[in-house]
């Protein structure tokens, strides 16, 4: 059986208020401003979403841990119930102790496991926090808590429409400005990340073609992902006396992803990655699927939850930064995040007072880019992927002076990327409490990309060339013209897939990759209004390649017409490739790759999952009431 896969011969029209009609990339940013809940969005939404609909409500832990000590919560006969503690090695290994009996334990992670005979009936992971002293003392007085909730793959757009009751409980309670312009500056989490924990740029910018210059990496993989990492942001925050934790609710989590070495030690006090490891990998079968909701009604965000209201609780009075950052709700549903409002509502209830008197930041890492071919093909999907959403809450005594929100505001109308969150955590960490928070006037930071939303921003225009943002990302808008000569679609989209074949085999992997076949060119787009002259023309351009992958790419590509000569931006994959790519072992070129070893299963499993994927994609487009 062979899938045929199809896209719509017109792209839908945008629906931005303001363009730039010269493409004008170093001086001018005009910022996507558009309508949330317009129809071409609102036809994939569907608010009834849940996998966890026909879990079990009534199932009970049969086992748990309360005060050092675990145990069995009611006798069941013929069952028989035994517990093992979970510590990381280091972000690949656990060590798992000798199963135990009830009793106390010292560990913050332990799986209970009970067998009916020799069967398995039940598996969990239960969570506690073993208090910890501060890694130095204080350095300032009453140094304000710094909160971080970031949930993977959500846009401005799609936190407007997923969270609208927490949004409106951090405006009316926390006074919290949103950012509506933030930029992302990689194709994934880990570029995004990276830019947030340590500062780095980690993919090229590729922008001479487009009046500005090319950037080179800060670090390549040798630095970010075969090496060890260290000199993080929350080692900066223990050095000034603040407790820490890092929860990360999948297993292959950021600084992992696909093969990378992660940390050694654990970059906080508190670290939630082994027990995501066990519940993905290391833990009994039962365990290894408790979190999915099927028979109890727990997914994977809920012990991150709970692990981040331990922490709260244990350490009240003393300065906390804390990072959860929620990947499973999103990343791979459209309309995964809306289940999820209602529990943050709960958790900002339950601390509101410790809230109110910190900073609170509510973000994404970058857009939702898991297929969803036919939103993608449209205006405002195009901007989204790009656009990951931020908000600011400031601690209340602050807001007591005005020029802080003020500047907040002001900001929050320009262009902005990770680079400047990141300035602004490092500027509450050390500068801003060397004044009681009023100093407004400029800081420049050796080595950082960003400035800081608590202060003015440097008064050269804020544009995707004069900042740190690959022009494949960039939301600032500019005319985009059609290009409806078949011969010139057909032409660059078999350039572009020969490109493709050219940099796999430049690195070494055509050996363990299919070559692809140029099925069709989904859009082309010549940027400004289109003309005769002999000046590079910069295109946008989509393409499909054949069976079996049906992958999806997108780039922007230089003609110079006086050379000859076609040159290529970064490469953008748009559609959901599972693991076909895993056998580069390698993020940049995962994305480019059908892996010629690839078991029969797994592409089928591919096949039939891309199938599922536009079918679903085709019902919202046609039929939206389905989904209502």
């Amino acid at each position: 059986m062979m899938f045929v896969f199809r896209s719509s011969s017109k792209p839908e029209e945008s629906q931005f208020r303001e363009y730039d009609h010269e493409n004008n990339y170093m001086n001018k940013c005009s910022l996507p401003v558009y309508d949330f809940w317009d129809s071409k969005v609102m036809r994939y939404v569907d608010y009834n979403y849940d996998p966890a609909k026909k879990c079990d409500k009534t199932f009970k832990p049969y086992t748990e841990l309360v005060n050092g000590s675990w145990g069995i919560v009611e006798e069941r006969k013929g069952t028989n119930c035994s517990a093992r503690c979970i510590q990381g090695v280091d972000d690949w290994n656990l060590r798992l102790s000798d199963w135990m009996k009830p009793g106390p334990v010292n560990c913050e992670f332990l799986e209970a496991v009970c067998w009916e005979d020799d069967t398995e009936v039940y598996g969990y992971i239960h969570t506690q926090i073993i208090p910890k002293q501060p890694t130095t003392p204080t350095t300032s007085t009453d140094p304000p808590s710094v909160f971080v909730f970031l949930f993977d793959s959500m846009s401005f757009g799609s936190a407007k429409r997923s969270f609208p009751k927490t949004l409106s409980l951090l405006s009316s309670r926390l006074d919290s400005v949103e950012f509506p312009f933030v930029n992302k500056v990689g194709e994934n989490s880990m570029p995004n990340g990276f830019s947030l924990w340590f500062g780095k740029l980690i993919e090229p910018i590729l922008g001479k073609n487009y009046g500005g210059v090319d950037v080179e990496v800060d670090w390549n993989s040798t630095s970010y992902c075969y090496t060890h990492l260290n000199g993080s942001i929350f080692g900066e925050f223990e050095k000034q006396g603040y407790m820490t934790l890092n929860i990360d609710d999948w297993n292959a989590q950021m600084v992992n992803y696909p093969d990378c070495e992660g940390f050694k030690d654990p970059p906080t006090h508190h670290y939630m990655h082994p027990f995501y490891m066990a519940s993905e990998k290391f833990g009994s079968s039962i365990t290894k699927n408790h979190l999915k909701g099927k028979v109890m009604c727990r997914e994977a965000r809920h012990p991150a939850f709970q692990y981040f209201q331990d922490f709260v609780n244990t350490y009240k009075d003393k300065p906390m930064f804390t990072w959860t950052w929620i990947n499973t709700a999103g990343h791979d549903n459209f309309n995964g995040l809306m289940r999820v409002d209602k529990e943050m509502v709960e958790i900002i209830e339950k601390n509101m007072e410790k809230f109110e008197n910190s900073f609170f930041i509510f973000m994404g890492d970058h857009g939702f880019r898991m297929g969803m071919k036919k939103f993608m093909e449209t205006a405002i999907g195009g901007v989204e992927v790009s656009n990951p959403y931020l908000s600011i809450s400031i601690p209340k005594k602050l807001r007591k002076d005005q020029s802080i929100l003020e500047i907040m505001r002001e900001n929050s109308q320009k262009l902005q990327t990770h680079f400047d969150t990141r300035a602004t955590l490092l500027d509450i960490l050390k500068h801003q409490p060397q004044t009681s928070f009023t100093d407004r006037s400029l800081l420049e930071v050796p080595g950082e990309w960003g400035n800081s939303y608590l202060r003015h921003q440097p008064e050269f225009p804020r544009t995707c060339g004069s900042l740190p943002i690959p022009p494949e990302y960039c939301i600032c808008q500019i005319e985009k013209t059609p290009v409806t000569d078949e011969n010139l679609r057909e032409r660059f989209g078999h350039m572009l897939i020969d490109h493709i074949h050219d940099m796999l085999d430049h690195s070494n992997y055509t050996w363990m990759c299919e070559k692809y076949k140029f099925r069709e060119t989904i859009s082309f787009f010549h940027y400004g209004r289109a003309n005769k002259s002999d000046s590079p023309h910069n295109y946008e351009i989509t393409v499909m390649a054949d069976f079996p992958s049906y992958a999806q790419f997108r780039t922007i590509l230089t003609h110079d017409k006086k050379a000859s000569h076609v040159s290529f931006g970064n490469i953008v994959r748009l559609d959901r490739y599972l693991k076909t790519g895993s056998c580069t072992n390698s993020g940049k070129f995962e994305k480019m790759c059908f892996c010629k070893s690839l078991t029969w299963t797994e592409r089928w499993t591919y096949l039939v999952d891309k199938k599922l994927r536009e079918m679903d994609d085709t019902l919202g487009y046609y039929f939206p009431f389905l989904l209502s």
